[in-house]
């Protein structure tokens, strides 16, 4: 099954927080992101959930992987809108 990103993270980015970060600017639909959500994050084959832990003043987010795959943290995710 394919999942649309909602975020684009690259997981191996960490800063002293110890969590993968990435810039507001790189979401699909930035009003999705907000502390707490969970979302569909990484690019590539590298996707996860994750949960938005922050987002600073400039825009920086923090996320944290879930751990498994997208499809058994689904319903994890809120209802979205269906083309």
């Amino acid at each position: 099954m394919s999942y649309m990103i909602d975020i684009y993270v690259d997981w191996n980015t960490q800063d002293d927080t110890g969590l993968p970060w990435t810039l507001l600017d790189q979401a699909v639909e930035p009003s999705r992101i907000v502390p707490g959500a969970f979302v569909i994050a990484g690019h590539g084959d590298a996707i996860a959930v994750a949960e938005v832990v922050d987002i600073t003043s400039d825009g920086v987010v923090h996320l944290r992987d879930i751990g498994g795959s997208v499809a058994e943290n689904v319903h994890l995710l809120a209802p979205r809108a269906r083309a």
